[in-house]
């Protein structure tokens, strides 16, 4: 062929049948006549150079004319560059298989190049064959290894076989041993099954003990209540001797027969504690409590008592502890005053210790919520008569105490120290106890310094309902009153200055209580008027911040009840509401001493209180007379002389209102007839000197007939008009103490006596009438005659069936009293039956029931009931919620 230099590219996949496709390659097979330094490529990509474009073409090309630098051809003799290269395809049945390159220094003929298309097919088909020998070679080689390892597989299913019969003999063994197993087993199941059921029959046993003994502790409850009710407001009655005709030893008696009773309703509510806690029906509820709060009302309650036993009483707390703790701040004290009174108890001389301290790393702790340092240890240390080492366990028992002759000696239930104990674990506390007989005992209950944990009593719990959380029992009396928002309630003191704020605004509420703190008063919340008027009677209200829209009374209703309360009427109201200022006057003609329309600013807020601060601050009260007649400004001082308060009589016009600019007046006194100017000519004066800033209050002390036109012109500048006459000089002190702000404690008992004529607290129930549903005839007596004294009207009747009854036959009837126990229809029922008559719908509706469980109170609610109260009745407490729903009913109609 005359080519002196050769090279073989073998195409990748020559092997297959299909046609050619990018991604084959043309890799280097063979060389001929090449040097060993000549750089050739060992492969190339489909369409790559002149041998992937063969390969694609799959046709022979040839190129003449080579560049000097290409691969030049060498023997031992020189070297010399080729003059032609020719690319021929080599083809087996249309795939290619390999393109082979040939250089020559000479030229390639036509004939030559003839002869390599032909010799290319027999190339083809030799490079085809020898590729398929190769191919049946390596199957050959493959099947020979596939043998051997289908031979070594064998064995191994063999050597497996023989592991596996064994393996068979010994699960045929191990299967006969679980059938014995399972034999087994099922007989257990049965015996499981069996006590299963034993359990469940126990279990309900046990939910049907828990029913009867809920059920006989309501009963319980309703029996001994219910006479007890009639025997504290009787023997109350006769204690304070209303009738003026009890000797002194009568009314000691009366009084002795009264205190049995307080202590049989002590002991009652302490059976019905115990018992809840044992049924899981205690819900602790946490709070912030500060441990000088803790220490100020121990001391309040116990250092008089010790005082009076000759004893020493101290108090410490660590200056290592927090400011307080979070947990039931009602629970603990309520501990604390059973092992305070325990210990005063107990003690004929000496001392009585409460110490609070950081517990240390050495404290005996058995609760996992209790760790070391993060433990406050609260004792109580006594130097009485102690306790044997042998009886501390026992003391801890219900009804049980150190000794029978102790018991006998010392009196009391030996429960509480039993209850104390289960309050405090259910704090995540426990009570330690030391003592030596004869020397003294120390009692230490350990409570974690973190958040309390909110949960109730890990006792089961039998049915849905009982799991409801329960309110506490002793607190459903005063239930009435709810908590509106976190206040000071429970942390009040006999020296605080308490605010009293009426506002249905939450948040505004919120922010009053945070601003009235820092100003050093402790705070009561109600979010509606009738809560407002029973923290008023019932705390001691320094102050009072009022809205007059609320929910249920109007704002100016609960000011005017307020204001004819001997108990609140000195108690500075300040208005803050929403209504227009073209209502501002009326409020201050009521006796408040100031008035802001919402929204308020801080300075505003700022100003309030410190109106409020001047009139609780200022001892000295000023008044004001503007009066021409000397016999009457005589008059006036004898009327109105007290310690604390200075009068400046005038006699004219212009020198009231020199008066008037030079100093500051806390009342005004002014005559209509004066010798320079008439009265309205002077309070039109004021209100030109001094705009829009309010003068003092005024009152219209005058002799005058006045016209409509005049009255018309003074209730644009007050309310307070007195006409001089035979009663006047009682209106004129009621007027001016009102706007004094005068505590009654601080009037001379004449003072006192023409007050009260004016604001009897009866009148509001005075010629009222009332329905009395009791089945109980010594209630219904008692209570009768309670309300008969108070002015009202009684109806009486002993079921349900006879209250619709009179009902419908006495229309005069305004309020109903309803007993929840009765025969033949009980109060639910009736009271459902009240609530489903239009006419009756907006009847006022007070339970009173002796079935004192936590749940009665929604029940009565739902039922129908407007307010709840638990005998024995707190008679205060029922005269107050009297007044408020008559009240109501007054000023709605």
């Amino acid at each position: 062929m005359g080519a002196q230099v050769g090279a073989l590219y073998s195409s990748s996949s020559f092997t297959g049948r299909h046609s050619s496709n990018e991604s084959e390659t043309l890799n280097l097979m063979s060389v001929y006549g090449y040097r060993r330094d000549a750089s050739l490529a060992e492969s190339f990509r489909w369409g790559e150079g002149f041998i992937g474009t063969c390969a694609r073409q799959r046709s022979r090309v040839l190129v003449s004319e080579i560049p000097a630098e290409y691969p030049r051809v060498a023997s031992a003799l020189g070297e010399a560059a080729p003059r032609q290269i020719l690319f021929v395809p080599i083809l087996f049945e249309n795939s290619l298989v390999a393109v082979m390159e040939l250089a020559t220094l000479g030229s390639f003929t036509e004939l030559q190049m003839t002869l390599l298309d032909q010799l290319s097919f027999n190339v083809g088909v030799i490079m085809n064959s020898i590729n398929a020998s190769m191919r049946t070679q390596e199957l050959l080689e493959e099947a020979k290894q596939i043998a051997e390892e289908l031979q070594r597989s064998e064995e191994e299913l063999k050597a497996q076989q023989e592991e596996l019969e064994a393996s068979n003999e010994e699960m045929e063994e191990k299967a006969k041993a679980l059938e014995e197993q399972n034999g087994r087993i099922r007989q257990q199941s049965a015996e499981l099954e069996q006590t299963k059921r034993m359990i469940e029959e126990k279990a309900a046993e046990l939910e049907l003990s828990n029913r009867y003994k809920s059920e006989f502790l309501a009963n319980m409850s309703h029996e001994l209540r219910t006479p007890l009710n009639s025997l504290l407001i009787l023997s109350r009655g006769l204690a304070n001797n209303e009738e003026g005709n009890l000797t002194a030893e009568q009314m000691e008696e009366a009084r002795v027969i009264h205190g049995g009773g307080m202590e049989l309703l002590s002991l009652i509510n302490d059976i019905l504690d115990l018992s809840k806690v044992e049924a899981g029906k205690i819900t602790i509820v946490p709070e912030d409590i500060q441990f000088a709060s803790i220490v100020k009302h121990m001391n309040e309650q116990f250092s008089p008592v010790a005082k009076e036993k000759g004893l020493t009483f101290r108090m410490c707390v660590g200056d290592d502890l927090p400011e307080g703790l979070h947990t039931d701040g009602q629970r603990v004290e309520q501990i604390l005053k059973n092992l305070l009174s325990n210990a005063v108890k107990f003690t004929e001389k000496g001392s009585v210790t409460l110490d609070i301290q950081r517990a240390g790393d050495g404290a005996d702790l058995q609760r996992s919520s209790l760790i070391g340092l993060e433990t406050v240890a609260i004792a109580v240390t006594d130097t009485g008569i102690g306790i044997n080492e042998s009886k501390f366990k026992d003391i801890f028992e219900a009804f049980q105490q150190e000794d029978g002759s102790i018991d006998r000696h010392y009196g009391g239930t030996g429960l509480g120290l039993t209850i104390a104990r289960k309050f405090a674990h259910l704090l995540g506390g426990e009570i330690h106890v030391e003592s030596k007989k004869g020397e003294g005992s120390t009692f230490t209950l350990y409570l974690p310094l973190g958040s309390a944990r909110a949960r109730s009593s890990q006792a089961p719990r039998p049915t849905a309902s009982e799991s409801t959380p329960a309110t506490e029992l002793r607190n459903v009396p005063r239930s009435v009153v709810k908590t509106f928002v976190p206040d000071d309630l429970k942390s009040i003191g006999p020296d605080d200055k308490v605010l009293l704020i009426v506002e249905d605004d939450r948040e505004f509420a919120s922010t009053l209580i945070k601003i009235a703190r820092k100003r050093g008063y402790r705070c009561l919340a109600a979010g509606d008027g009738k809560s407002g008027l029973i923290l008023a009677t019932e705390q001691p209200v320094t102050a009072i911040i009022l809205d007059l829209r609320l929910p249920d009374i109007d704002g100016l209703c609960v000011l005017d009840q307020l204001k004819h309360d001997l108990k609140t009427r000195h108690i500075p109201v300040h208005i803050i509401s929403g209504v227009t200022e073209a209502d501002t006057a009326l409020p201050l003609r009521k006796g408040a001493v100031g008035y802001l329309t919402k929204p308020v600013r801080m300075e505003d807020i700022d100003g309030a209180f410190a109106r409020i601060e001047s009139l609780l601050s200022s001892e000295l009260k000023r008044i004001l007379v503007i009066e021409d007649d000397k016999k009457t400004q005589v008059a006036i001082e004898s009327l109105l002389k007290q310690k604390h308060i200075e009068i400046t009589n005038v006699g004219t016009g212009e020198a009231g209102l020199r008066q008037l600019k030079s100093g500051e007046f806390d009342c005004i006194i002014l005559d209509l007839k004066l010798p320079d100017m008439t009265g309205i000519e002077w309070l039109s004066a004021v209100e030109k000197e001094f705009g829009s800033s309010a003068p003092p209050p005024t009152v219209i002390y005058t002799a005058k007939e006045l016209t409509e036109e005049e009255n018309r012109q003074l209730s644009r500048y007050t309310g307070s008009i007195v006409i001089k006459g035979a009663s006047s000089s009682d209106r004129l002190l009621d007027e001016v103490t009102l706007f004094l702000h005068s505590v009654e404690s601080t009037l001379s008992n004449d003072q006192k006596d023409m007050i009260r004529v004016h604001h009897n607290p009866d009148q509001a129930l005075r010629n009222r009438t009332v329905l009395l549903v009791d089945d109980d005839m010594r209630n219904t007596f008692a209570l009768s005659k309670l309300l008969k004294k108070h002015g009202m009207n009684v109806v009486i009747a002993d079921n349900g069936e006879m209250a619709l009854e009179k009902l419908r036959s006495e229309k005069a009837i305004e309020l109903v009293i309803m007993d929840i126990m009765m025969p033949v229809m009980d109060g639910y029922q009736a009271m459902r039956e009240i609530r489903s008559r239009k006419a009756w719908q907006d009847m006022p509706i007070v339970a009173l029931t002796a079935r004192a469980m936590p749940e009665e109170q929604e029940r009565c609610m739902e039922a129908g009931a407007n307010d709840y109260l638990v005998k024995p009745v707190d008679i205060e407490r029922l005269l107050t919620l009297l007044r408020v729903w008559l009240f109501r009913l007054e000023k709605a109609a």
